[in-house]
């Protein structure tokens, strides 16, 4: 066997490998519905962002679906690549979840808010470092999770305004996870897996 033979089946080796270390590609698309969906209630919402009660509820209520999607990945995830990652975000967001009604302010509910987008977005780079190829962009939605923490705490006295960058966060972060799901190039090494 010639080198470049050699080097092509090592890299062919490690793209399948790869993407076998993936969620399911309907537990990814389902994440990317829940982030999207939350952002959306968030947009079309808008007239009753004034009462603080509802703002609140909308950001438990996203907070929540997000952790169990965090956990469901986790949970479907074989064995042999689960990583700890989705349970650290699923548990971050469940967390602060039951930490919010404690706040009963809007300083400590942006708080609360930028905290978890804080943790989330260093758990993306986490993931990104440690097990390249088994989170879809954590790149993007790490750094989308730091953004939205310095901007909760930038309009911690807005509760209108934390909740929009909550939903503009969800929004983005939705549309990349749907689309790296429909990745063909990283889903379609997984097919050429299947027909070897």
């Amino acid at each position: 066997m010639s080198v470049s033979a050699q080097s092509q089946a090592v890299a062919t080796g490690s793209a399948q490998e790869v993407v076998s270390r993936l969620a399911p590609r309907g537990v990814r698309i389902a994440r990317a519905i829940v982030l999207f969906a939350v952002g959306m209630v968030v947009t079309f919402s808008a007239t009753m962002h004034s009462d603080f009660n509802f703002d609140f509820l909308v950001t438990a209520g996203g907070l929540a679906a997000i952790g169990v999607m965090h956990l469901v990945e986790w949970f479907a995830r074989k064995d042999d690549a689960r990583s700890v990652v989705p349970l650290l975000l699923g548990l971050a967001a469940l967390i602060a979840t039951v930490v919010l009604p404690m706040t009963g302010e809007v300083v400590g509910y942006a708080v609360v808010v930028a905290v978890w987008a804080l943790i989330s977005g260093l758990l993306e780079f986490v993931a990104m470092v440690t097990q390249p190829g088994t989170r879809q962009d954590p790149a993007i939605i790490g750094a989308a999770g730091l953004l939205l923490a310095i901007l909760v705490l930038l309009a911690r006295n807005d509760a209108v305004a934390v909740l929009g960058f909550f939903g503009a966060y969800t929004i983005i972060a939705g549309v990349f996870l749907g689309i790296a799901a429909f990745d063909s190039k990283r889903n379609g090494s997984n097919v050429s897996q299947k027909s070897e």
